[in-house]
């Protein structure tokens, strides 16, 4: 491949531009997120590279970072959540062994998880600059890893709580890791589709693990373990398995990647530049975190994300109860929940195509999702027991709008800001509260309120994606407002002449 592929074509410029371009911005150094910028011509992300090289190099980006994270996830969101389909199999056998349904011990269990996982947000990203992708995220999935399998050998419901905040220590690392590496490899209209397709599929191939968790309660005595046990155990297993591949196939960020070409690696960049004109790293310092936690445009994303996990934790933890109360049997319970996740990847994809071809409706897509999460759960809880049918078809409409949402909210919040420091700094905030949102959920749903379909907790997430469509409205029109003020130069957004917000 010849070098004039990959260099900037400008009409008055001519075709050798892109290397000087790319000296002043590694010229500029860590400040260059700080700094004014003044490219007020600046050709689109695309423009004058040869289409299939640039095409040719995405797939390759694409099939080396998506697949591997989408199995992190994967096992990081079976192994937060299997905790339902232990408690299930063999008739509620953990519970006669452990009294974990005695009081709010099981909601307590739930919880724990989520105390480190919120503290240690930050300070993992921190870790993912310093360490690198491959050994800060791959450890980290061995060593959660090695922890599910200790919950199998817990003796008492106290240990099991314990073990299950040392998981979301560990489970702290991975989910705004990978957000924040997907956002440093790709320019903001290709954000939304990737984050979505590794979510959705770890989420999915998550839910069709429910009857391979069902088998493994079938190895009950086996070894003198419990079916409860052997569901920590194995699924442990395979995620110490998935942290060893982790180790050989997850890639960098793309100013320390080798997977690629040095052609390929500056086409990346420059598209970085070109889009937001952070492709430089600048270093995570606690003077730039302090910084970017005064902008309130973060804690609002964080609460979006928070509103849309009440709804896909509760259905992960409780939605075999749930399923139960509306009369189906134990197995039934176990296995009903994949179809719904299946069909989760109609609204999922759809809305990310969406968002990143019409970026002026993101908001618009986050509050239909929104929307359509309150109906399904709606139809599911509040609809007669005798209209079984309908209320199983509510929960395909509250699974599909939660889980769509997830990672939209996540996308968009990193469309909206600039730099590095900062862009690690928005993933770890926004993901921590998705934390709080597994907190309430697991709070809100009450084990005393379980025989009622958890009317405390179905109301609470009603309210809370309500509060979504709402101010997803205002902070569009607020994105919009700016973008007017910038175009007539009363205002510079993000410390860019040429940034808008993607409303």
């Amino acid at each position: 491949m010849s070098t004039d592929k990959v260099h900037k074509v400008d009409a008055d410029k001519g075709h050798e531009t892109q290397h000087d371009e790319y000296a002043d911005v590694e010229r500029k150094g860590s400040d260059a997120s700080e700094s004014p910028h003044h490219h007020s011509s600046r050709p689109d992300v695309d423009e004058g590279f040869d289409p299939a090289f640039l095409k040719a190099t995405i797939r390759k980006v694409d099939w080396r970072l998506i697949p591997v994270l989408t199995a992190m996830y994967c096992v990081s969101l079976i192994d937060r959540t299997n905790l339902s389909l232990a408690r299930q199999g063999n008739n509620m056998h953990m519970d006669k062994e452990l009294g974990t349904n005695i009081g709010n011990r099981y909601s307590i269990i739930t919880l724990t998880f989520f105390v480190p996982y919120i503290i240690f947000e930050i300070p993992s990203q921190i870790g993912l600059r310093k360490f690198g992708a491959r050994w800060w995220l791959g450890s980290a999935t061995t060593l959660w890893g090695v922890v599910m399998i200790g919950m199998g050998l817990a003796q008492n419901w106290q240990t099991l709580a314990a073990l299950r905040a040392i998981l979301g220590l560990f489970e702290s690392a991975l989910f705004p890791g990978a957000a924040f590496l997907i956002s440093c490899w790709y320019p903001r209209k290709e954000m939304a589709v990737r984050n979505s397709c590794f979510y959705i599929f770890a989420a999915l191939i998550g839910s069709a693990c429910s009857p391979l968790g069902y088998t493994f309660t079938l190895m009950h005595g086996l070894g003198g373990y419990s079916g409860w046990a052997w569901v920590f155990i194995m699924f442990g297993i395979i995620t110490v398995i998935v942290g060893i591949l982790a180790f050989l196939f997850i890639v960098d960020f793309p100013d320390r990647s080798t997977f690629i070409t040095d052609e390929q690696k500056q086409l990346i960049l420059t598209r970085i530049q070109r889009d937001r004109e952070d492709s430089v790293p600048d270093p995570v310092t606690l003077a730039k975190i302090g910084h970017h936690l005064c902008d309130w445009k973060i804690w609002l994303y964080g609460y979006f994300l928070m509103s849309t996990t009440v709804a896909s934790y509760s259905l992960a933890y409780f939605l075999p109860v749930i399923l139960g109360t509306m009369g189906f049997s134990n197995v039934e319970t176990m296995l009903l929940g994949t179809p719904t996740h299946i069909y989760a990847l109609i609204p999922c994809l759809g809305s990310a195509w969406v968002a990143d071809k019409y970026r002026n409706m993101r908001a618009a897509v986050i509050m239909f999702n929104a929307l359509v999460c309150i109906i399904g759960t709606c139809v599911y809880s509040q609809l007669p027991i005798s209209q079984k049918g309908l209320r199983y078809f509510g929960v395909f409409l509250a699974v599909g709008g939660c889980n769509a949402n997830v990672p939209l909210v996540v996308s968009w919040s990193q469309t909206a800001i600039r730099s590095q420091s900062k862009r690690a700094v928005t993933a770890a905030v926004v993901v921590a509260f998705g934390g709080i949102g597994g907190i309430l959920a697991s709070v809100m749903f009450m084990q005393k309120e379980a025989k009622r379909g958890y009317p405390t907790g179905v109301f609470f997430t009603i309210g809370v994606n309500a509060g979504t469509v709402i101010m997803a409205f205002l902070l569009s029109v607020f994105y919009r407002y700016q973008n007017r003020r910038a175009d007539r130069g009363e205002v510079v957004l993000e410390g860019a002449d040429d940034f808008r917000y993607q409303s």
